[in-house]
């Protein structure tokens, strides 16, 4: 929502593909966060969220950091699974999750999970 992109500086974002492909990205930047700062908001359908859900259990490392949450679609969509990440990676070893705060992270996967859960005809809780 507004308040949320004014409150974390957020000034770009770009979506791509936006639809029903099985797959879909959202990339937010704010000037404030420093060069090449980003988060970026995923969802996975069917046979790419079990894909996914699969790579993130064996390369568990891969996805320190990240915010993911999976919900039933039905049909042959079956699985969508979200993930929010933060680009560069946050310093793990020190203890850094993310410079985007836990409330925030989850307020943005919420909002990306429900817009694309809508266009893929998957229940939005």
């Amino acid at each position: 929502g507004p308040r949320d992109v004014e409150r974390l500086g957020l000034t770009t974002a770009s979506e791509k593909p936006a639809g029903r492909a099985l797959t879909e990205e959202c990339s937010l930047r704010g000037p404030e966060r420093g060069e090449g700062h980003h988060v970026r908001l995923r969802a996975y359908y069917g046979p790419s969220a079990e894909q996914e859900k699969y790579l993130d259990g064996r390369y568990p490392g891969s996805v320190l950091g990240a915010v993911v949450r999976a919900r039933s679609c039905g049909g042959a969509l079956d699985t969508a699974y979200y993930k929010f990440e933060e680009f560069p990676r946050p310093d793990a070893g020190k203890g850094v999750r993310s410079r985007v705060g836990g409330k925030d992270a989850q307020r943005l996967l919420t909002a990306f999970a429900a817009a694309s859960g809508a266009r893929h005809g998957c229940a939005v809780t």
